[in-house]
């Protein structure tokens, strides 16, 4: 238990740390992205601004772009061309690109005359990152000027590949140091549970003398006076309170044990010896038993614990079943999968939390009144014990009908 405690404490720590790195990685490139972008649509509309030419270092006031990195110097490392167009008449203004020619400048041009938005991304065919500018002058001719933001672009995602590539190394090495220390930071929760193990251990054991003195008592009263219905529910009080020792010995005890050593078992003879005892109990109080089991039903599990599951569920099927009702086990082969299934008749579970059936003291009535014997343990030991097995054990409810399922 301990040693999976400490894989869960450390493969979740290291999940968040994940979940965070890949959060702020994608931030990180949405705001480059979306400054690269801007940063390309400022300058676009500087050369705009001055007919097609780079505008003179005493025009431009890089402190109102310090947020875009654009400066005197930097606006002149920018690549860009511009063309006009007098009444259709393309003319090469501008050609700062050495990768185009002149005819690759207009045609690309002509392309911006066609789109309806003055401002966007232009796709040129090739693995270049381009931006347009259109723009109706005072002339009524059409200036077009067009940005590269390919080295930009590659730069941002250069920069974004070695964050992502230290950020990795961060969590190896998160890891790493985790998986080394995490056994200490689990140390006190391991403390803690030891200690209520021999807290529930010892109490066991110093329960046990006066519960035998009383039930001692109990019948040495009723031979002298006979029995009454004082010493009947002393009797079954005294019988409740063994068997809640005995499950919280076993629930404590669970944790400690090794994993079973799994065999190849007939469950069909199984199931059959376990509930069969429970049929006679479910009819003479009126109820309908069904059994369902198919022959030669083989898994690899241990005998004597899924005969525990087993009866736990026969015993919890017969206590919550309705008058009237029915309680069905079935089991059948799916494959290599053994399927057992035990279900009762249960008009109450329709707004009944399924999931919480297998919490440790759960009773679905609070006030444990109910006059149902038990003490929400069995179940939650089904389950535990399912899990050693390699197993997994389900519930649903459908019409009425509550089932639990094993399946191995």
């Amino acid at each position: 238990m301990y040693k999976k405690l400490q894989r869960k404490f450390l493969w979740g720590s290291a999940l968040v740390l994940f979940l965070i790195i890949i959060a702020v990685i994608c931030i990180i490139f949405t705001v480059t992205v979306h400054t690269v972008t801007r940063q390309s649509q400022v300058f676009i509309d500087l050369v705009l601004d001055n007919e097609g030419y780079l505008p003179d270092r005493s025009e431009f006031a890089p402190h109102q772009r310090t947020f875009l990195a654009l400066n005197n110097e930097s606006i002149h490392e920018m690549r860009f061309f511009s063309v006009r167009f007098y009444n259709g008449e393309p003319q090469l203004v501008s050609m700062h690109m050495a990768v185009l020619s002149e005819s690759d400048a207009i045609s690309m041009s002509k392309s911006v005359l066609e789109k309806d938005s003055e401002t966007g991304r232009l796709n040129s065919g090739s693995k270049r990152i381009l931006q347009y500018g259109r723009r109706v002058l005072e002339d009524g001719s059409t200036l077009v000027v067009i940005a590269d933001s390919t080295s930009r672009y590659g730069l941002s995602r250069l920069i974004i590949f070695y964050m992502a590539a230290l950020w990795f190394v961060v969590l190896v090495l998160f890891i790493i140091v985790m998986s080394r220390y995490s056994k200490k930071l689990v140390r006190p929760f391991v403390e803690n549970d030891e200690k209520q193990k021999q807290f529930i251990t010892n109490a066991s054991h110093e329960l046990k003398t006066p519960l035998a003195v009383i039930s001692a008592n109990n019948e040495m009263a009723e031979a002298i006076s006979g029995k009454t219905k004082w010493t009947e529910s002393t009797r079954r009080q005294v019988k409740r309170l063994q068997t809640l020792i005995e499950d919280l010995v076993v629930l404590a005890r669970l944790d400690e044990m090794k994993e079973f050593a799994l065999t190849d078992t007939d469950l069909s003879a199984i199931v059959n010896e376990t509930a069969e005892p429970f049929r006679s109990v479910v009819e003479s109080s009126g109820r309908q038993f069904q059994c369902n089991i198919d022959p030669n039903v083989h898994a690899h599990t241990e005998k004597r614990a899924f005969q525990q599951v087993t009866t736990i569920l026969l015993d919890n099927a017969t206590k919550y079943c309705d008058k009237s009702g029915t309680v069905a086990v079935s089991l059948s082969a799916n494959g290599k999968v053994a399927v057992l299934t035990v279900s009762n008749s249960y008009a109450e579970g329709k707004n009944v939390d399924t999931s919480r059936f297998f919490e440790r003291f759960y009773r679905q009535d609070e006030s444990h009144n109910s006059g149902k014997s038990g003490f929400g343990i069995g179940l939650s030991m089904a389950k535990e014990i399912t899990e050693r097995m390699k197993g997994k054990l389900k519930v649903s409810y459908s019409d009425g009908v509550i089932s639990f399922s094993i399946e191995i």
